[in-house]
């Protein structure tokens, strides 16, 4: 199984959407956030916010900490909520709400042992995350 699929089977689709603007949503914010730099930058951004405690439970082994909509917006901010929205074809306000169920278990996928990985775009971490998005596509 992929981390795409088992990222689509943890995450409840949000109400508003349907099947493929769901998968596209999380396939695009697996692109956007799917390697080092992504998550490094959406920690820094955690710290700079004082969301850090929330995003670290998303990285660590243990529960994860929901998200509202607007802790999420302050932690992507606007414009990258509004690329989001704009590459699903949704509103931004129903891509920033699904996004509050799917950003917390792609960040816990892409962590599973509760640390970023050490070597920044290492093959071996971005590789299968590339090829299951180009498989979708």
């Amino acid at each position: 199984m992929s981390i795409l699929d088992n990222i689509l089977g943890a995450v409840e689709p949000h109400s508003e959407l349907n099947g493929e603007q769901h998968s596209s949503l999380v396939q695009t914010a697996l692109q956007m956030f799917g390697n080092h730099a992504g998550l490094s930058g959406l920690i820094n951004n955690a710290q700079s916010q004082g969301l850090a405690q929330i995003v670290q439970s998303w990285v660590s082994t243990g529960t994860n900490q929901p998200i509202d909509a607007q802790r999420l917006q302050a932690l992507l901010g606007q414009e990258r909520v509004n690329q989001l929205a704009n590459r699903v074809g949704v509103s931004p306000e129903v891509a920033n709400a699904a996004l509050t169920r799917i950003l917390p278990i792609l960040v816990d996928r892409l962590t599973p042992h509760g640390k970023l990985p050490q070597a920044p775009d290492s093959p071996d971490f971005t590789k299968p995350i590339r090829e299951a998005v180009d498989a979708r596509q």
